[in-house]
């Protein structure tokens, strides 16, 4: 297996492992934000609007978190404003594409479809942890498996220098 090398020998693999990390925990910070604002203000699945706005709050904590750990730890490189535009950019993309997947799982009924399923093969898990059992609590799930390929493209384009990009490429 060939693995593409950036200027400073380093493969792109490592690069991807720490995006990977970093992502999960963006993701981890994301899904407690959303989790969070919907039991601290009563937010179900009968209110989409709402739902798409603790969702949204929560995009935007962990968007600020990742933005910092991605730049100094993932991509190893310094902030610029064209960085910063570039990565925010990237993210409101992203999070234009969370929201509307998010609503499209959800009128497909991808959320409660889940809850079943978790339901059938774990049942304790929803006596011990009763919010995974709703459909609003697990309709993330399915998005991320969409966007983090895409978000991880369009933010290494976004923050890796130039140089960097065109050897690899």
């Amino acid at each position: 297996m060939s693995v593409l090398r950036t200027s400073a020998g380093q493969g792109i693999t490592g690069e991807f492992c720490r995006f990977f990390v970093v992502g999960v925990g963006a993701t981890l910070l994301h899904l407690m934000a959303y989790w969070g604002l919907n039991a601290l203000l009563g937010v179900d699945g009968s209110r989409p609007f709402a739902l798409s706005c603790t969702y949204t709050l929560g995009y935007a904590i962990s968007f600020i978190a990742n933005y910092f750990v991605s730049l100094r730890w993932t991509f190893k490189t310094s902030g610029s404003v064209a960085k910063g535009v570039g990565f925010a950019f990237s993210h409101a993309v992203n999070a234009g594409l969370h929201v509307a997947l998010l609503n499209l799982f959800r009128v497909a009924g991808a959320g409660a479809w889940l809850a079943w399923m978790v339901q059938a093969a774990c049942p304790a898990l929803i006596v011990y942890f009763p919010f995974v059992g709703k459909p609003e609590t697990l309709l993330p799930i399915p998005v991320y498996f969409i966007v983090v390929p895409t978000n991880f493209l369009m933010v290494r384009f976004f923050l890796c220098d130039r140089q960097k990009q065109l050897s690899d490429g």
